[in-house]
């Protein structure tokens, strides 16, 4: 659509504003510009913008100075001239109660007389030319121009059109309210060649509210502007005109916006530090919009009022949030979604797992994951079945974790991989007959280990098979690595009893061991040997396999977390030490850690450090004598000077005294 700007400088003010400056703002607000033209003979400069069909509002000189008001922060220079409609004849067609009306319909009936036709100015053609518009009588011509200027205009009509009931008024809410039997009750006895200019509007009753540039509330500027160019270029006597008016209930468009719901959609603000959009400046630009913003501090929303004019566009949260964008200007906010590094929080035992993984991973296992229904090798009671299995191989949940590992093992070798490490953290699960529930589920660790070339005794060897002794000490490395305080047992013979959920029955009879738990002396789960009758022909018999399987759960309860270290650190100290090497001779039954005590105790601010080098016993079988001696070594050493002949002879003589109240200590000591 194509917009003068002549005519859109008598509604705001562009003269202190530069073109390109103007033209930029519009484009970044979402009104493209396909064509810029200047017309020398009026001195003018034609905009054609590419109008959206979600602002079709925009369709006059008016409305596009009101948006560049909006955008540019520029207020418009006429002031709309208040409506006085109270003094005016009341029709209540509708029959509205006049306590809940919050709006009047205003209509406005001139008549023309005497008419004899001008030429419109050319200014004027030029106008409905830029907008394709044909001429047509002059009064004609005047009504469409109008319509360019300020999206509003007149009806023209005359007394036949009414008595042959047309529908004249074409404007939404008014061609209801005003039909051609109220303008007739309206109207007062006109001549039959006379013209009659129908002037519209609806506008809010109560004055007192913010205005927000809507087109009805410059009414009466329109209709003086349309009376002084009829009066101008159409030569016809203006009689006296006829008004009514009427109340009508028109409801608000309301919405609601959260602040948090703005800061999440458009993110920090450029600037020294990482902020949103303030409260106030949000306010100030929904002011700006004419939304007639009300902010409630308790619940952190804005109400907003939306104008007619934009009905159609502001629907929703999101479209205000774009608004607001677009006025603050999306280039002012960052242009990437800082993420937010802090992490949610992470149980413990999600924790553990995770160092259980990685302890395992150091120490060259691989982690596996297979499908808890299986067919169990050996078959049993505990074993639960699945109602409608898919294929009548794989019927049952697993009971363990090792028969998973064997078929992975059996998978490798098949396909000539011969080194073997992995292990799987997974659900196993049995029946419960003491209870209501169909089944226990638990979670166990598994794993396997074959390596023909774990070790060597020297270079000149070959490399050999992994021992079980090698591996033990990788599960005890492992249980180290965990901070576990589980130890392994050897798994007493008497007790006959077995435990399917560690798949005892896959072990070596001799060849296994327990880990149990420390404070309860409760096996929680078994390393050992493969018994290799439980593996297929295609593999060799004789291979050494070794695998474990824990108890999960209870494996975590044996682990403590360091939640701080064990030690002090203390500022090393630049001076020299004096060290000195004693002989003590001590009852048979004293502690060291007594004398040690003894010595520290003295509150020496000298002493560093306190070592037995070395304790001797000699018997004496002729006298029966039972001689005990042991040699300390004392290191003194100063923090803040180096040690005079004062504190050495301090340091002796203490020494010496110490020493002759440890040579009186007697066996009860």
């Amino acid at each position: 659509m194509k917009f003068s700007l002549q005519l859109i400088n008598s509604f705001i003010n562009l003269n202190q504003i530069q073109f390109n400056e103007f033209k930029e703002n519009l484009v970044l607000s979402g009104l493209e510009i396909d064509n810029i033209e200047t017309i020398e003979k009026y001195k003018d400069t034609i905009i054609d913008i590419n109008i959206t069909a979600n602002r079709e509002e925009i369709s006059s000189s008016f409305s596009l100075a009101r948006e560049t008001s909006t955008i540019l922060n520029v207020p418009i220079k006429i002031l709309p001239i208040k409506l006085n409609y109270k003094s005016k004849i009341e029709k209540n067609f509708n029959k509205i109660k006049n306590t809940k009306y919050t709006h009047i319909a205003y209509i406005r009936i001139v008549t023309l007389e005497e008419i004899f036709t001008k030429k419109a100015p050319d200014w004027l053609l030029n106008q409905l030319k830029i907008n394709n518009i044909e001429e047509n009588t002059t009064l004609n011509n005047i009504q469409k121009y109008i319509k360019i200027k300020w999206g509003q205009t007149f009806h023209i009509t005359n007394n036949k059109e009414i008595n042959e009931k047309k529908n004249i008024i074409q404007y939404s809410y008014l061609d209801q309210l005003f039909q051609t039997k109220e303008i007739q009750l309206i109207i007062k006895n006109t001549n039959s060649k006379s013209k009659l200019i129908i002037f519209t509007t609806i506008n809010k009753t109560n004055n007192n509210i913010v205005l927000n540039n809507e087109s009805n509330e410059f009414y009466e500027n329109v209709f003086i502007d349309s009376m002084k160019l009829i009066n101008t270029f159409i030569g016809a006597k203006i009689g006296k005109y006829n008004e009514a008016h009427q109340k009508i209930i028109i409801k608000d468009n309301n919405i609601q916006i959260r602040k948090q719901d703005i800061n999440q959609s458009l993110g920090y603000v450029k600037g020294k530090k990482l902020q949103f959009i303030t409260t106030h400046k949000i306010n100030k630009i929904l002011q700006q919009l004419q939304l007639s913003p009300k902010y409630f501090k308790t619940d952190k929303l804005f109400e907003l009022i939306i104008p007619n004019y934009r009905a159609n566009d502001l629907i929703r949260g999101i479209d205000i949030i774009e608004e607001i964008g677009r006025i603050y200007k999306f280039q002012n906010f960052f242009n990437e979604v800082k993420t937010h590094k802090s992490q949610g929080y992470k149980s413990r035992n999600f924790m553990q797992i995770k160092n259980i993984k990685n302890t395992l991973n150091k120490l060259g296992l691989h982690e596996v994951m297979n499908c808890c229904i299986t067919k169990n090798i050996k078959h049993s009671l505990c074993s639960p079945q699945i109602y409608n299995p898919i294929t009548h191989e794989y019927k049952e949940l697993r009971t363990n974790i090792l028969e998973n590992l064997i078929n992975n093992y059996e998978h490798n070798i098949k396909n000539s991989k011969n080194n073997i490490e992995i292990f799987e953290i997974g659900k196993v699960f049995s029946i419960n007959n003491k209870s209501e529930n169909l089944y226990i589920e638990k979670r166990h660790l598994g794993g396997l280990i074959h390596n023909s070339q774990y070790a060597r005794n020297n270079w000149s060897n070959q490399s050999g098979n992994i021992t079980l002794f090698h591996f033990k000490n990788i599960i005890e490395t492992f249980l180290e690595g965990i901070s576990s305080k589980a130890t392994l047992k050897e798994i007493l013979t008497t007790n006959k009893k077995t435990n399917i959920h560690f798949a005892e029955h896959l072990f070596k009879k001799n060849k296994k061991i327990g880990i149990y738990h420390t404070s309860r002396k409760q096996i929680i789960g078994i390393i050992g040997e493969l018994n290799n009758n439980f593996i297929n022909r295609f593999t060799n018999k004789n291979e050494k396999i070794y695998v474990f399987e824990i108890n999960l759960n209870e494996l975590i309860e044996t682990t403590k977390s360091n939640n701080h270290l064990g030690y002090i650190s203390q500022k090393y100290s630049n001076y020299p030490s004096v060290t000195r090497d004693i002989s003590i001779k001590l009852e048979k039954y004293v502690n060291i850690e007594t004398v040690k005590q003894t010595i520290i105790n003295d509150n020496n601010k000298f002493i560093e450090s306190i070592e037995i080098l070395n304790e001797y016993h000699n018997d004496d079988k002729t006298t029966n004598n039972k001689t005990r001696y042991i040699s300390i070594r004392i290191t003194y050493r100063s923090k803040i000077k180096t040690l005079n002949t004062e504190d050495i002879k301090y340091i002796d003589t203490n020494l010496e005294s110490k020493l002759k109240e440890l040579q009186k200590t007697k066996k009860n000591m």
